[in-house]
């Protein structure tokens, strides 16, 4: 039996324009398709599937893992070669909660979560008195564009007045996930 709630309908959208470049269908648990253009600005009955390119399709051999995680859900949390220096101290992948536990130190990872919502809790209340993100600003429609400077700042390798979300870096007693400017 089909399962219509894992049904994905939506629009790639140019950034200054509005106009749809693109739209994307599917189902996130079993296959996920592009039709370039608009679709909906042709004729009655046309079918956008019969000019649908496969974007990503589940693997239906992949044997059961631990919380039933595909090898592209495990993969994306994968640390390969070179790449944790590139990385910005935010990245999720760094989050120990989850490192603990994928190696099965499940004590371990829930003491970590634990210790990071309260440094959230925490955060959080010194947020209220303002925030900015640092590579992106808030448009008047409510949608966050990109500004600049997350390539350049990761090319230099120097993540300077990042904060430390995950706090492993200072053993103050003030969150160490806070930079106050």
């Amino acid at each position: 039996m089909a399962n219509s709630n894992a049904k994905v309908h939506g629009f790639v959208q140019h950034n200054r324009t509005g106009e749809k470049v693109a739209m994307l269908v599917g189902k996130w648990d079993e296959a996920m398709y592009y039709v370039l253009g608009d679709p909906t600005t042709k004729p009655k009955g046309y079918d956008p599937m019969t000019e649908a390119v496969l974007l990503w399709e589940r693997d239906k051999s992949v044997t059961k893992t631990r919380y039933n995680l595909t090898p592209f859900a495990i993969s994306l949390n994968e640390l390969t070669p070179g790449l944790l220096e590139k990385l910005p101290p935010t990245d999720s992948r760094l989050r120990p909660d989850q490192r603990h536990l994928e190696n099965g130190e499940y004590e371990l990872a829930n003491a970590e979560k634990l210790r990071l919502e309260q440094l959230q809790r925490q955060a959080r209340k010194l947020q209220e008195r303002g925030w900015q993100p640092r590579w992106f600003q808030k448009d008047e429609d409510g949608c966050y564009r990109y500004v600049g400077g997350y390539w350049e700042t990761r090319e230099k390798r120097n993540w300077d007045g990042i904060p430390d979300i995950f706090g492993q870096s200072s053993s103050s007693d003030s969150p160490s996930c806070l930079v106050e400017e």
